[in-house]
């Protein structure tokens, strides 16, 4: 996968995201203390993907030749650990919450990308 075709997944992924959020938010809109939970868990989960997302991109992306390459994968792993941390502090302190919320929250790190592959891979063979 080239950078080019890399933007267009992250293209998809974002409007998945969007999506995603969307529902959620019409899911629970009667109830605050669940839409809460879910916009919390979201948010995490959603900052986690983008921090893997750049640890990525810097490890297939950027010429081997520049010696910073290993600094910002560095770094934004840290931020991705962070996040995780954060994530699991934030689901501790909800563990009161709702549960669809909280399983709706946390689905999005694990069917958000593989639903965007799924459209980025029916959009290519579309376009091929």
């Amino acid at each position: 996968m080239n950078p080019e075709k890399s933007k267009a997944f992250l293209r998809i992924l974002s409007a998945v995201a969007c999506v995603w959020l969307v529902t959620g938010m019409v899911a629970f809109m009667g109830d605050p203390e669940s839409r809460s939970a879910f916009l919390q868990v979201f948010l995490l989960t959603l900052a986690d993907l983008l921090f893997l997302i750049l640890v990525f991109w810097t490890l297939f992306f950027t010429p081997p030749t520049r010696r910073d390459r290993a600094l910002r994968s560095v770094i934004f792993l840290t931020f991705k650990l962070v996040c995780l941390g954060f994530l699991a502090i934030t689901l501790k302190r909800l563990r009161n919450a709702p549960d669809q919320a909280v399983l709706l929250g946390i689905g999005f790190m694990g069917f958000g990308p593989l639903i965007s592959a799924a459209i980025y891979a029916a959009f290519l063979k579309k376009h091929q």
